[in-house]
C-alpha cells in the first residue's frame, strides 16, 4: 500500500514539474516578445522625432534663402509692369558700410576728382593698401550694378539667379546697349540684408 501511494505521489510531482517548466517558457517568451515590441516602438519613436526636425531645419533654412532672394528682387521696383532701378544714392541703403566706403573712394580715384597730378600717385597708394586685402582693385569706378552714379529708369530686362548661398548672378539691360552681369554677395548686417561687394561686367 506504501508503495502504491509513493508511486502515485511521484507521477503528481513529475507532471507539476512539467506544467510549471511550460508556464515559464511562456512567460518568459511574452517578456521577451514585449520587450522587442517597446525596442521597436521606441526605436520608431527616435526615427520620427529626428525626422522631424532635420524637416523643421530644412524648411527654415529654405525660407532664410527665399527671404535673401526676395530681398534681393525687392531692390528692383515695378511701376505699370515695367522693373525700374532703385532710387538716387541706392548704395547708402543697400551697401554694407564697408562696401559703402569701398565704392566712395574707388570714384574718389578713378572717376571725377579734385586730386592734382601730384597728389593722386600717394592717394591711389593709399587706397589699394586699405582695399586691395579685402576687394578686388579694378581700378574704375564701382557704382552699384554698373549704373552711373544718381541713373534710374525703367529697364528693359532683369535676371536674377542664385549661384549658391549668399551669392546671386544679376542680369540687367538698361537699353541703349547698356547691359550689365553682377555677382552679388549678400550678408546680414543689424538684422537686415545688405550687398557686401559687387563684380560687374559689361556686355556688348
Amino acid at each position: 500500500m506504501n508503495k502504491r501511494y509513493l508511486a502515485l505521489y511521484l507521477s503528481l510531482f513529475v507532471i507539476s514539474s512539467c506544467n510549471q517548466k511550460s508556464n515559464d517558457n511562456h512567460k518568459t517568451k511574452n517578456d521577451l516578445g514585449q520587450k522587442t515590441v517597446d525596442s521597436v516602438s521606441i526605436g520608431t519613436k527616435n526615427d520620427l522625432a529626428d525626422s522631424l526636425i532635420i524637416q523643421k531645419e530644412n524648411a527654415s533654412a529654405s525660407s532664410q534663402r527665399d527671404a535673401a532672394e526676395e530681398w534681393l528682387k525687392s531692390i528692383f521696383k515695378t511701376r505699370n509692369s515695367d522693373q525700374h532701378f532703385p532710387e538716387y544714392n541706392v548704395e547708402e541703403k543697400l551697401c554694407t558700410g564697408r562696401f559703402k566706403d569701398f565704392i566712395a573712394e574707388s570714384g574718389e580715384i578713378y572717376g571725377p576728382s579734385n586730386l592734382t597730378d601730384e597728389e593722386y600717385p600717394a592717394a591711389e597708394k593709399k587706397y589699394k593698401a586699405k582695399w586691395s586685402k579685402i576687394y578686388p582693385i579694378e581700378e574704375r569706378e564701382m557704382w552699384l550694378f554698373g549704373r552711373g552714379n544718381g541713373d534710374t529708369g525703367e529697364l528693359k530686362q532683369l535676371k536674377i539667379n542664385k549661384i549658391k548661398e549668399g551669392v546671386y548672378r544679376v542680369f540687367i539691360d538698361y537699353g541703349n546697349g547698356i547691359k550689365t552681369q553682377n555677382e552679388i554677395t549678400l550678408v546680414s548686417e543689424n538684422g537686415n540684408y545688405k550687398i557686401d561687394y559687387c563684380k560687374t561686367e559689361f556686355l556688348e
